[in-house]
């Protein structure tokens, strides 16, 4: 339930999700969040507060400029290491949340 969930991503360091609820009630409530996006278009859907890795398909690293029209790309392409890394580096940043 979004009771349960919001209590957990409120005492969580960092959530690793697809564009989905559990993204945006996460920045909602301050939590760090490296965020995979497919075909979907991180330009409409991303979070716009909170320390945010936005990795994209298609893309080698996390993203920070934001088209309005890009090509789409199938989430498999987002890598294993692209999405340690991207922890990494969210998780060593003094903005990342201290439990």
């Amino acid at each position: 339930d979004l009771l349960s969930l919001g209590a957990l991503l409120e005492r969580a360091r960092l959530l690793i999700t697809i564009d989905s609820a559990p993204l945006h009630l996460a920045a909602a409530l301050g939590t760090s969040q490296v965020a995979l996006f497919g075909p979907t278009n991180p330009f409409h859907w991303r979070p716009r507060t909170t320390p945010t890795a936005i990795l994209r398909a298609g893309y080698p690293a996390p993203m920070t400029d934001f088209l309005p029209k890009q090509q789409p790309h199938p989430m498999k392409e987002i890598s294993t290491q692209e999405v340690i890394d991207a922890m990494q580096s969210l998780l060593s940043s003094p903005a990342a949340p201290v439990a």
